[in-house]
């Protein structure tokens, strides 16, 4: 692996950085009365959001915005400024950056693009910020970024106006702004976990994956650290921080950059340069990281993660009303190393009890026959409880039909399965009308059980579950 940077690191050492989530005041320069400005925006988050911390609007030609006292210049404000955000073009943020040094600020988040991803002068920008922030002892976060996100005190600097924010346990490290702008939308409105905290790296001129790693292994509301990454700045150290997290809290890395056209883009996006796809991959697996292929997956994975609790084993149970799912989620557990477990001979009298005496119980569970014997919310508290129940048995999946001709609560049925199996992690794959299916993902998943729209991707979630315990109980053991 080598080392991946085009300018001089702003510090060599490691250090906290969680004042750029908790700080106690905040400057935004750049901001302004303007509403087509990004700017006005980011002010406007932090007022509407309920921000507590002191704000401080920077502008040349304003003395008020969006009622507050607004000063020229950094460096005249009167009092401490901890960070700075800062949202004016390239070319006058070097003098920003000296604002900055002479007030003496912790640290800056500068969203700004133009910099080493644009090539000439703007490789030149980065490098005098850079040298100033070194000099000056100030950390920097970005450029080209929309940075930070913290839920617990609803701190952004994000320019892309936001709803009320939503707790929750999962944290995003990413090395753009897509995290603190789009997918944090997509999240509010079609995925049942809330954010913890997201660090928006852009540029990484200075704080990087490593140090944003250290701080979200540490911090008590995330519970899974989700990132995105197109190049790796310090390998060894990168490896390192991700090995310390990982012990404790499952880290998803979706790495784009695999091809050689994927490097190239990355390269115009935030000027980082990729290691070879399979060097990385190798090396995730070693420090006990999830690899993830795609955006789809790093959703699936973050969200079981988030809402089941983890699997003591790799294995499953399988229950479906339909043949076909049987035989399609056996393949899956196979191919994702998942144990198609047999069932104790408890389980099987159980279960056979309410059936005709010529049918028999095995794993995987085809329930259409009990479903036409009792009824849908027994069938689910006879086949999938008993399933749950087997001392064989880790995690299950289960595959539902949804027709608009039977009315089913589902979300009572599946609610005592789980209080009574807590330990026992379950994904739920729902099949049939659009409408039945879109009332009954949102009655499960907010009673916090995962729906997914294939089988393959409900067993591609329980085998993670299943999988990192091991990892951890390794890290663990090596240390």
């Amino acid at each position: 692996m080598r080392l991946v940077i085009d300018v001089p690191p702003a510090s060599g050492r490691p250090s906290d950085i969680a004042f750029f989530f908790e700080p106690k005041s905040v400057a935004v320069v750049g901001a302004t009365n303007n509403p087509l400005k990004f700017g006005h925006y980011l002010l406007l988050n932090l007022i509407d959001l309920g921000f507590k911390g002191k704000v401080y609007p920077v502008n040349l030609k304003a003395d008020e915005i969006l009622g507050l006292k607004t000063y020229p210049r950094v460096d005249l404000i009167p009092d401490e400024v901890e960070v700075v955000a800062i949202i004016v073009p390239a070319p006058s943020v070097p003098q920003v950056m000296r604002d900055c040094a002479e007030k003496g600020v912790k640290g800056v988040v500068i969203l700004s693009s133009g910099f080493r991803e644009a090539g000439g002068e703007g490789i030149k920008f980065e490098r005098e910020i850079v040298e100033t922030a070194k000099k000056a002892g100030i950390r920097i976060v970005g450029p080209n970024t929309t940075g930070i996100l913290n839920t617990s005190n609803n701190f952004t600097t994000s320019f892309v106006p936001l709803p009320k924010l939503r707790r929750g346990n999962v944290a995003f490290i990413a090395q753009t702004g897509l995290f603190a702008a789009a997918a944090f939308w997509w999240i509010l409105s079609a995925e049942p976990f809330g954010l913890s905290k997201v660090m928006g790296l852009g540029n990484k001129s200075d704080v990087d994956d490593s140090e944003a790693l250290e701080y979200l292994a540490h911090d008590e509301d995330t519970e899974v650290i989700a990132m995105y990454m197109e190049g790796v700045k310090n390998g060894q150290k990168f490896l390192e921080a991700a090995r310390k997290a990982a012990k404790n809290k499952p880290v998803l890395i979706l790495k784009s950059g695999r091809t050689e056209a994927g490097m190239k883009a990355a390269i115009s996006h935030t000027g980082s340069l990729a290691m070879k796809d399979e060097i990385f991959d190798a090396a995730c697996k070693k420090v006990g990281a999830i690899r993830v292929k795609d955006f789809e997956e790093l959703m699936d994975l973050a969200k079981a993660f988030a809402l089941q609790p983890l699997a003591k084993g790799n294995r499953i149970g399988i229950v479906s009303m339909t043949g076909a799912g049987c035989v399609m989620a056996a393949d899956y557990s196979v191919e994702y190393g998942l144990e198609v477990s047999e069932l104790s001979d408890k389980t099987v009298k159980y279960i056979e009890s309410y059936l005709p005496s010529w049918l028999k119980v095995k794993n995987p569970f085809d329930s259409e026959m009990l479903f036409e014997s009792v009824g849908p919310e027994d069938c689910l508290r006879i086949s999938l409880g008993g399933v749950l129940g087997d001392e064989n048995v880790d995690c299950a999946v289960c595959v539902i039909p949804s027709s608009p001709m039977f009315a089913f609560d589902v979300e009572t049925s599946i609610k005592e399965i789980g209080e009574k199996y807590p330990d026992k992690p379950v994904a739920i794959n729902l099949i049939g009308s659009k409408d039945v299916v879109d009332l009954w993902t949102k009655q499960l998943e907010g009673i916090s059980v995962p729906v997914y729209p294939s089988i393959q991707r409900c067993v591609r979630a329980l085998a993670a579950l299943s999988k990192y315990p091991k990892t951890s109980r390794a890290l663990a053991s090596d240390s």
